[in-house]
């Protein structure tokens, strides 16, 4: 019940953003949608992460910044996105229970392997492979079925 209320609040609160022209933020968007530039990659890399217990303080803080300043700069990643659980906002069937989730967009399989052999991801690796619990590490690459 809570989830039809927000989400009709939300639908409302655009009706009300989009003012007196809804036909003109609508076409504004699908034009944005079919933009090149806005294109989403379609192959997926994601990972979750479960830190060690004795992992430093700020460890969380410290790879979330090395995601976006290490592994966002590899040139076959078309996108990334990296954050801790949405513990509040989550629905009741969704883990909580990792420190990080991290999506890495990028072409193809062989984007994939140029991010998973380049430099800077073996550099993240190396920083911080020592604090992540290898036994509870999930990996989930996958293409966007589209057809």
């Amino acid at each position: 019940m809570i989830r039809k209320m927000a989400f009709f609040a939300a639908l409302a609160m655009t009706w009300v953003i989009a003012g007196d022209r809804p036909q003109e933020a609508v076409q504004a968007a699908e034009k944005e949608e079919k933009s090149p530039a806005t294109k989403s990659a379609p192959f997926v890399h994601a990972v979750i992460f479960h830190l060690k217990k004795d992992a430093p303080e700020g460890t969380t803080e410290a790879i979330l910044k090395d995601v976006r300043e290490l592994l966002a700069t590899i040139p076959s990643v078309r996108e990334v996105k990296a954050g801790r659980p949405a513990v509040k906002e989550t629905p009741d069937n969704a883990k909580t229970d990792f420190q990080i989730g991290l999506l890495v967009l990028v072409d193809d399989l062989d984007g994939l392997k140029t991010y998973i052999e380049h430099p800077k991801h073996k550099e993240f690796v190396a920083k911080h492979g020592k604090f992540l619990d290898r036994d509870k590490l999930l990996v989930f690459d996958f293409a966007n079925q589209t057809k």
